[in-house]
């Protein structure tokens, strides 16, 4: 099973194996049926992508808001700090 995941204010989607609050791991694989959803403008993120250090990842463009929900939160990983549930 895939649940798909659309970021609330960029057009970026992830896939995770079941519905919950907070998602730290088990992104997936985007299954082979998502590829077209890249034809209407989205972007279809990769595990690995998602899996990755936030630390390796450009951050330039977050707000000081932004920052400081992820010192609150502390989110390890990209995909933690795209797709979460935070205030």
């Amino acid at each position: 099973m895939h649940v798909a995941l659309f970021h609330a204010q960029y057009p970026l989607i992830a896939f995770v194996d079941d519905r919950c609050y907070w998602y730290t791991d088990g992104f997936q694989d985007p299954p082979a049926w998502a590829a077209p959803l890249n034809d209407f403008g989205f972007t279809v993120l990769s595990a690995s992508l998602l899996m990755s250090p936030l630390a390796e990842a450009d951050t330039a463009a977050l707000s000081a808001a932004e920052w400081r929900q992820i010192k609150h939160w502390q989110p390890g990983t990209l995909g933690a700090t795209l797709f979460n549930s935070w205030d």
